[in-house]
């Protein structure tokens, strides 16, 4: 056996299976997670946190003179009605996560950070979790199974082919008597 082929088999051959192994099980993973998670449950409304009427004071009038950051202002009657009673929920328990039960058309303004006004009082409000699903390519399950399944076969390969070579040197060594 030439010293080439032997060194890919010693050391080529299980390298590329022990890479494609830890690729597939990534694939296999991600991709399982993603079939799994919304039957599961794991993934759903996104969650936002209010500051008391106080503590959003406090906040903006902690960045005087310099004026602190241009947030952008929102009234009650501008919201969604689920991002309204996420809102409310939260005035009624400050700092909590609430979540928005709903259509959320604001998303992007609370990601931010906002100022809503409800009763002539501005509140912070900002989000706390977005809980999207899992996004990734349906291919990825079964892709990242197959490069398992041929990155094992790659790392069996040295110790398999070392028997096969034990064997057909039996065979000839008992033909030859």
């Amino acid at each position: 056996m030439s010293v080439a082929r032997e060194w890919l088999l010693t050391y080529g051959v299980p390298f590329v299976g022990s890479v494609l192994l830890a690729v597939g099980i990534v694939g296999g993973v991600m991709g399982g997670y993603a079939l799994v998670q919304p039957a599961a449950g794991l993934c759903g409304e996104p969650k936002i946190t209010v500051a008391s009427a106080g503590d959003t004071e406090r906040l903006r009038e902690g960045y005087a003179p310099a004026g602190g950051p241009d947030l952008d202002r929102l009234r009650m009657e501008d919201l969604s009605p689920a991002e309204r009673r996420a809102v409310r929920a939260g005035i009624e328990d400050p700092g909590g996560e609430i979540p928005v039960e709903g259509d959320t058309p604001h998303l992007a303004a609370f990601r931010r950070g906002v100022l809503v006004v409800a009763d002539g009082q501005a509140h912070y409000v900002t989000l706390a979790t977005e809980n999207d699903c899992t996004q990734v390519s349906p291919l990825l399950l079964p892709l990242g199974l197959a490069a398992g399944l041929l990155g094992v076969v790659g790392v069996v390969t040295p110790p398999l082919y070392r028997r096969y070579l034990a064997f057909e040197r039996r065979q000839r060594g008992d033909s030859e008597r």
